[in-house]
């Protein structure tokens, strides 16, 4: 169902932001490669440059420095119009506040990427998709009809619609109840094991002791954690 590629690649990635004469260093020589099926959590406190490394992975914002390729495409040096088909075609994006549009159905919404990619709606696979994140009945509701498991859950459908390479995730169980969050860490467990590689920035300890690495983010620089119930007991203390 879901595309195998070459998926992410950053070689001495630096993020630095000016404010006024000052310079401020949210990523800081950042060196990573995700493969195909890889399934990574990235954690650490609020504005540690979690979320700029999403956005530079996404293309939603450029590095100041270093190399960033997704898919096998440098994308370094690329113009916005080049971007907006890589982020298109490459990359499904799954947000905490889920995004969706209030005017259209559940199966609209799912369908919005291939409008703008100008793709036809494959009712077969629509109905593979709607299936696989458990809102075949839900298909016609729109989303003030919806619960907030169920809009996340029609935000995955919509993020996969296109056969991206790779999800990436900031805080998709952050407005969730437990079993909300319950239904996501197997929605994402599932796609994972389908062969799609998922990055996800998280708060939550249960979404992070599912995937398979996890990195720790600190003052713009990343490095890789082992026990990750230790790490969360330990940003609780301080």
């Amino acid at each position: 169902m879901l595309n195998k590629c070459p998926v992410v690649r950053l070689e001495g990635v630096d993020k630095v932001y000016r404010r006024g004469a000052e310079e401020i260093h949210a990523l800081k020589n950042i060196n990573l490669t995700f493969s195909a099926g890889d399934y990574v959590s990235i954690i650490g406190p609020s504005g540690s440059g979690k979320t700029t490394l999403l956005n530079i992975i996404g293309c939603l914002d450029k590095a100041s420095r270093g190399k960033v390729e997704v898919g096998g495409l440098d994308t370094t040096s690329l113009r916005e119009k080049e971007l907006v088909r890589i982020r298109r075609e490459k990359i499904g994006f799954v947000f905490q506040q889920f995004y969706l549009l209030p005017g259209l159905t559940v199966r609209e919404n799912i369908a919005l990427p291939l409008t703008f990619s100008k793709r036809p709606v494959d009712e077969q696979r629509m109905e593979e998709i709607l299936k696989l994140v458990g809102l075949q009945g839900r298909a016609g509701h729109k989303p003030n009809q919806l619960s907030g498991g169920e809009m996340q859950r029609t935000a995955i459908a919509r993020a996969i619609v296109n056969n991206p390479c790779v999800i990436l995730a900031d805080e998709p169980t952050g407005n969730l109840d437990v079993n909300s969050r319950e239904r996501i860490y197997e929605l994402l467990h599932d796609l994972n094991g389908k062969g799609l590689t998922i990055v996800l920035v998280t708060h939550d300890l249960n979404a992070a002791e599912r995937t398979q690495t996890t990195f720790a983010m600190t003052d713009g620089m990343l490095h890789p954690v082992d026990d990750v119930a230790d790490y969360f007991c330990r940003m609780k203390a301080v």
